[in-house]
């Protein structure tokens, strides 16, 4: 791509980014019995709330349940991209809510400029997308529904009615051609029947020597009795969600940077504003880094995130009176040695071995 071709494609994005993407660090409760602008928005009356607040650049602030598992924040790929999330999850694994995926890129309609359909498409220190063809947000939403819940639903049914929640008025852009979708699928899991709904919302932004498109995903995984309040909490929570005007004035100041670094070349841009550029790539790094460590620590670990389902059994140890969790098996009863080892097996595996009671 040439430079010119990269000034007009970067320029929009940049304004995409400060319009759709919404923190400062103090927390202050509230209760979902407080009205709402929407009735039917309203959190059930057992959900209590908190304001969580962006710690890694004070982008926005969103309300999310207070004693759930949370994971969400801002995730800064370069200059002119910036991806959100916001998840949370009940303790009993009934309810998964994901709004916004920072694993979805922003895409690149295929052009001369770009590499072919499906490769990467990186500039360093400015973007991280795909090349893609514009995709209508309905079959988006299958296909991400299968990619997003196919390790935990054993078999994806698709159901006839399907949620969409409402979005506020910031998350859209006049000049943006968008396009939403709803799916819904009733599935088998090893903790019970559940219900994946999937809603996205996918902008395609064109102009003269540009085109390029997001989606911006919402997700829930629920038993069936609790549908219903996860989606007034999915609803509460993105109707809560405030934009931090001064982040806009960082976004703006580093989209002005960015633009500078591509006019007059990498090594003027770093000689005149080499100050600011170590501090922010040490900053991106340490983003980077952290996401990508903790995405791989997911994987790895059971208990992670992306685990929606409880898949561990809850254990005393009679001897010591020490309680701890085992990986379910499929055997009935639990033992374990002097030495730390721990067999599932519906006999005892030998004298060594003394049983573990099972907590109800």
């Amino acid at each position: 791509m040439t430079p010119n071709k990269s000034l007009i494609l970067l320029a929009p994005f940049c304004i995409l980014l400060v319009s759709s993407f919404p923190c400062a660090s103090q927390r202050t409760s509230k209760s979902s019995g407080k009205s709402q602008a929407n009735a039917q928005t309203k959190a059930p009356a057992q959900i209590h709330w908190v304001s969580y607040n962006d710690s890694a650049e004070g982008a926005f602030t969103m309300d999310v349940p207070l004693g759930w598992q949370i994971q969400g924040g801002m995730y800064r790929f370069g200059y002119f991209d910036a991806r959100w999330r916001m998840g949370v999850r009940s303790l009993d694994g009934k309810v998964a809510i994901l709004i916004n995926d920072v694993d979805v890129p922003p895409y690149a309609v295929p052009s001369p400029y770009t590499p072919p359909e499906g490769q990467p498409y990186i500039k360093p220190q400015q973007f991280q997308m795909v090349v893609e063809s514009f995709q209508q947000a309905q079959p988006y939403a299958a296909t991400y529904a299968k990619h997003r819940f196919g390790g935990v639903c054993k078999t994806m049914t698709p159901s006839a009615t399907a949620w969409s929640p409402t979005l506020p008025a910031s998350w859209s852009d006049p000049q943006a051609h968008s396009s939403d979708g709803s799916v819904s699928y009733t599935c088998t899991t090893t903790d019970g029947p559940r219900i994946a709904t999937v809603f996205t919302r996918n902008s395609l932004f064109q102009g003269q020597g540009y085109a390029f498109w997001i989606a911006q995903p919402v997700s829930i995984l629920c038993s069936p009795e609790r549908c219903a309040q996860a989606q007034a909490m999915t609803q509460h929570m993105i109707d809560s969600w405030q934009k931090n005007q001064q982040w806009v004035a960082y976004q703006n100041q580093l989209t002005q940077i960015g633009l500078e670094h591509i006019r007059e070349g990498f090594m003027q841009f770093m000689q005149q504003m080499q100050q600011f550029h170590e501090r922010f790539t040490q900053s991106l790094n340490q983003q980077v880094s952290s996401y990508y460590a903790h995405q791989h620590a997911e994987q790895q670990q059971f208990s992670s995130w992306d685990d929606i389902i409880n898949n561990q059994t809850n254990v005393t140890d009679p001897a010591t009176g020490a309680q701890f969790k085992v990986f379910t098996g499929p055997k009935q009863n639990y033992y374990e040695n002097g030495l730390g080892v721990k067999i599932n097996s519906d006999i005892s595996p030998g004298p060594d071995f003394h049983q573990l009671q099972v907590n109800p």
